[in-house]
């Protein structure tokens, strides 16, 4: 076939730009990562950055480099206009972190751009306005030595590509991640970090530990083990976590090579390796190492946003990698400390006047952590005294306990009025009526209450049905009936908060604070109550009628961490998989004892809710045998 003349044609730079851009210009963060590192390899030692509408209506840079001068000011923002690469060999030997000359070029395709910048030898700075389809002007200006970028209104010229932006809320998160990553890498810079008018954070030069402190929480720095190894090839240095500190996400993991936030599963499986035997499948150590390599042994430019790079010989560096995590782990005792909650365990009781109307004021003994009144003289037994004896109230762990005079009129001083329900299930919200059992006998003297619940290894459920035997996973069980009643709690506004008698405190990093702001209104409705304060911190005033006494700070963090996993590899909304990770984290574990009671209620709950077979994951909650099955294998014929 004979191609005329109009069959082939060379695109306009604009054109060609805007493809461009769909490498390098992906979301708000693309812009962001690629500016930072522009700051960074102009020698800044101070970096800001401010984002407005989650990056969609401005992305301001700000740093303190070397700046530019008006001749490359023009260049700046033409395609392949680069001052970092002059020769071939330059490709062979990258130590900048932004390099390819075309950045800014996509950029400016697809958004309004401003520049200002000043090198320290001129008087006077220079100021480039761009807009696409239009040349750029460039005038005279006053600041300070270095580099202002401003990206404002990303993609309004590609409506395509920003409807297809997620919310701003998630959209802000990836770009406080990659400025995490900048500020852990860089501890020597300083970087703030404003979304609109709120400080997200201002950290000042520092060591790596003091960094990490200020941006992860003392718990996460203190939880860090140091690590370092080197041979001829490559040096590692950095951190590696605890094993009691592993993770369900890969959240906390940080690699750099040459200064370069990487991704690498060959190189992520050399840490994790090292911690064979000692964590649990599925679970992911923390780290925040960097390697130092010559440059000519790694290619750098095999990834379109230059996140994963090729070693010339990745044995090396895999070997090193896990060198430097396996003597880490041999050099330290790595038995789990006990966590307290602070003073609580060890002081649980504290003091709470209260006023009785007509009487004097007096005082009543609280445990911190039931919520149980004590009477003055009974602080050395856990049970309340009777109403008319002096002597503790003798109750088996299944009997409710009796509430004194006094002791109501503590509780409700502190609840309001209403019958207090102590040592019952927690109130749970208001659900159809249980439907009977399947293939359960219903005859007397057959009822469910009446079967046996036998328990295997902590783990299994064993109860007997019409046609054979029901075995039971005990945490998919419970991962099934808290995911319905999640779920059924966030969309229908269904009571499901208790309140916390003390608040709880938490130091909160960035990505949880961010996170927690993002799905504030789905918390709320599941029943955590919280307010977070400007330094980070946060307290925890109610949660979940499900989360365990002691565990509301695990809870939520947990909760958070599964959150992420999930948003990752599950295709649903914030709703379900929040359900979903609530009742991952929440649910009966493997290794618990369970009271017939308690499997009994169980297996009530599992065949109440809609689909009783199957956890949220699809994996299956109840397997039979049938018990022609059993006698086929016994031999039996009838």
């Amino acid at each position: 076939m004979e191609l005329s003349e109009s069959e082939i044609r060379i695109l306009p730079d604009f054109i060609a730009n805007q493809i461009a851009a769909g490498e390098v210009v992906q979301r708000p963060e693309s812009v962001i990562k690629e500016l930072v590192e522009n700051a960074l390899d102009a020698g800044a030692d101070t970096i800001i950055a401010v984002v407005r509408g989650a990056g969609k209506q401005l992305l301001h840079i700000i740093d303190n480099g070397r700046g530019m001068s008006q001749a490359d000011l023009l260049l700046a923002c033409k395609r392949h206009a680069t001052s970092k690469i002059r020769t071939a060999e330059d490709l062979q030997r990258i130590m900048t972190l932004g390099f390819r000359g075309e950045a800014l070029a996509s950029i400016a395709s697809v958004a309004q751009i401003e520049i200002r910048t000043r090198r320290e030898q001129d008087e006077v700075g220079w100021k480039l306005i761009s807009q696409p389809l239009s040349e750029p002007v460039v005038e005279p200006c006053t600041l300070d030595k270095g580099t202002q970028v401003l990206v404002k209104n990303l993609f309004y010229n590609v409506p395509a590509r920003r409807k297809f932006l997620r919310s701003d809320l998630t959209e802000f998160r990836h770009i406080s991640d990659t400025m995490l990553r900048f500020a852990i890498g860089n501890p020597d810079i300083r970087f703030v970090f404003y979304d609109d008018d709120t400080l997200v954070y201002d950290v000042h030069p520092s060591d790596l530990r003091t960094r990490l402190s200020n941006l992860l929480g003392e718990r996460f720095a203190d939880s860090l083990l140091p690590a370092q190894a080197e041979n001829d090839v490559v040096k590692v240095t950095g951190f590696i976590g605890q094993p009691s500190f592993a993770q369900k996400t890969k959240a906390e993991q940080f690699l750099y090579m040459n200064g370069r936030t990487i991704s690498s599963k060959q190189l992520s499986h050399a840490v994790f390796s090292s911690y064979e035997h000692l964590i649990d499948s599925g679970e992911y150590p923390p780290y925040v190492l960097f390697m130092e390599l010559d440059a000519e042994r790694v290619d750098v430019n095999v990834h379109p946003q230059k996140h994963e790079v090729k070693f010339d010989d990745d044995r090396i560096v895999y070997n090193v990698l896990k060198q430097a995590a396996t003597a880490a782990l041999q050099a330290h005792d790595l038995t789990p400390q006990a966590q307290f909650r602070s003073q609580t365990a060890q002081s649980p009781f504290e003091r709470m006047a209260f006023n009785e109307p007509g009487k004097p004021a007096e005082s009543m003994l609280v445990n911190r952590l039931t919520g149980e009144i004590l009477d003055e003289k009974s602080t050395r037994t856990p049970f309340p005294r009777s109403e008319h004896d002096d002597t503790p109230a003798q109750r088996s762990f299944d009997d409710k306990p009796s509430f004194t005079k006094r002791g109501m009129t503590a509780y409700e001083a502190l609840f309001g009025t209403g019958t207090p329900e102590i040592g019952t299930p927690t109130a749970q919200p208001p659900v159809a009526e249980q439907p009977r059992l399947p293939d359960m006998p219903s005859q007397p003297g057959q009822q469910a209450g009446a079967k046996f619940f036998w328990q295997l290894h902590r783990k299994y459920i064993i109860t007997q049905t019409n046609r054979g035997l029901a075995i039971i996973d005990q945490h998919v069980a419970h991962e099934r009936i808290l995911y319905e009643r999640a779920l059924k709690v966030i969309t229908e506004g269904l009571p499901y908060s208790q309140t916390l008698l003390f608040p709880v405190s938490l130091e909160l990093n960035t990505s949880e604070r961010i996170l927690i702001k993002e799905l504030d209104d789905e918390l709320q409705k599941l029943g955590f109550k919280f307010e977070q304060h400007d330094d980070g911190k946060a307290e925890i005033s109610a949660v979940p009628v499900d989360v365990r006494t002691g565990q509301e700070e695990a809870a939520l963090r947990e909760i958070l961490e599964q959150y992420r996993e999930y948003e990752q590899v599950r295709n649903t909304d914030a709703r379900d998989n929040l359900a979903a990770s609530f009742a991952c984290r929440a649910s009966i574990k493997t290794g618990d004892m369970l009271s017939v009671a308690e499997m009994r209620q169980l297996v009530e709950d599992l065949y109440a809710t809609s689909l009783p077979y199957v956890c949220p994951h699809g994996r299956p909650v109840v397997i039979e045998f049938p018990l022609q099955e059993l006698d086929r294998r016994f031999g039996r014929t009838s």
